[in-house]
């Protein structure tokens, strides 16, 4: 499953073809997994990634073992990084789309604002600022696609752990994020859904991620979030982006993932 949706999606939709139908009408996919069992070829299991072997932009991997019990296990201690490496793959490709029909005007939004740079599609044309603050939005009805970017100080280490983060998301969207009905607001979904955080390196940059829930206090709205936080060491601050989307009659793989890509543009001034 996608981690951090209201509902159970699967990661991807699998297509099942047995080698000697994998023809020329199949090979453009734009993601492949191969297998190749075979104990008079490989004598242990091995993962290779390929990109852009018979299209482009294309990913393949390939997995070759001797026997199925190596290849399970190959799989055991590959799985994540498999799943990674196609999910990154969709990612990058979202984001080259967008920067080909980017918002030139939201993004000199954010840079005036901020003094950031990001990469925002075109669809996201509605524009709000606060102190230290944006919101960027679709405006839609149906389905809503949003992005929010903002600044708090740094004063530790501490101050990128997942608590303190998730405080101070509450506490900026409390002030900036108003909910439909008086007195509403956003908040973060804690009770049903503990939020996942990861550390990790990203192009040479530390970033602390968030995904879970969010709903709206006072009312009965609701989706997933998807945040990154860097650290601005010029400047002595967090910078935080994250995108949410509210589509209660629609699936939200897609949406999310394709929003989660505008997060890896976040280039700080």
């Amino acid at each position: 499953d996608v981690p951090g949706l209201p509902q159970s999606e699967p990661q991807f939709n699998i297509s099942f073809i047995p080698s000697k139908e994998f023809s020329s009408i199949l090979k453009p996919a734009r993601n492949i997994l191969l297998f190749s069992i075979d104990e008079t070829q490989y004598t242990q299991g091995k993962v290779s990634y390929i990109r852009n072997r018979w299209a482009k932009p294309q990913s393949i991997v390939q997995i070759t073992s001797p026997n199925q019990d190596e290849l399970i296990k190959v799989l055991s201690e590959k799985g994540t990084e498999i799943i990674d490496f196609f999910v990154d793959a969709e990612c990058t490709r979202s984001l080259n789309f967008f920067k080909r029909y980017s918002n030139n005007e939201g993004r000199e939004f954010v840079r005036k604002n901020l003094n950031l740079n990001v990469t925002l599609p075109d669809f996201l044309n509605k524009y709000k600022a606060g102190e230290n603050f944006v919101w960027v939005s679709n405006g839609s009805l149906d389905s809503r696609l949003d992005l929010i970017i903002y600044r708090t100080p740094y004063t530790s280490p501490d101050d990128f752990k997942s608590d303190h983060l998730l405080m101070i998301r509450d506490s900026v969207l409390k002030v900036n994020v108003p909910g439909p009905s008086e007195g509403s607001y956003m908040a973060t979904e804690v009770q049903f859904h503990k939020p996942l955080y990861r550390e990790f390196m990203y192009e040479g940059r530390y970033c602390a991620e968030l995904r879970g829930l969010w709903r709206v206090e006072g009312d009965i709205m609701g989706g997933p979030f998807v945040s990154r936080s860097y650290y601005d060491e010029k400047n002595q601050q967090i910078v935080t982006a994250e995108v949410f989307v509210y589509a209660p009659q629609h699936k939200k793989r897609n949406k999310i993932r394709q929003m989660e890509s505008i997060l890896r543009s976040v280039e700080l001034n």
